[in-house]
């Protein structure tokens, strides 16, 4: 006798956000970090402002940077698929005819 019915597969149709929210966590804490280190390096050589700035900079486009490669390499990944996709029932069918 089964009490509970049985799952369902559920079918994945929405589109992932790649982990968007971990990525800008990364970023905002990276900046922190910079912002930190400089302001430690202004605070030993009494340059008020320039380290921070630097260092803070530094980060932003350190990280941006690595989103750009992040970005790209998955397009590339995506555009391989779906040049794999569209193909696929060229290759179906000449299997099909082949036999």
């Amino acid at each position: 006798m089964k009490l509970l019915p049985t799952r369902k597969p559920v079918a994945r149709t929405a589109v992932s956000s790649h982990d968007s929210l971990g990525r800008g966590a990364e970023i905002a804490v990276s900046v922190g970090v910079f912002f930190g280190i400089g302001l430690m390096l202004d605070n030993a050589f009494e340059t008020r402002p320039l380290f921070m700035i630097v260092c803070s900079l530094f980060s932003v486009i350190g990280s941006f940077t690595r989103l750009w490669y992040v970005y790209d390499n998955d397009m590339q990944f995506q555009e391989v698929k779906r040049r794999k996709l569209s193909t696929s029932h060229m290759r179906d069918s000449n299997l099909v005819g082949e036999k």
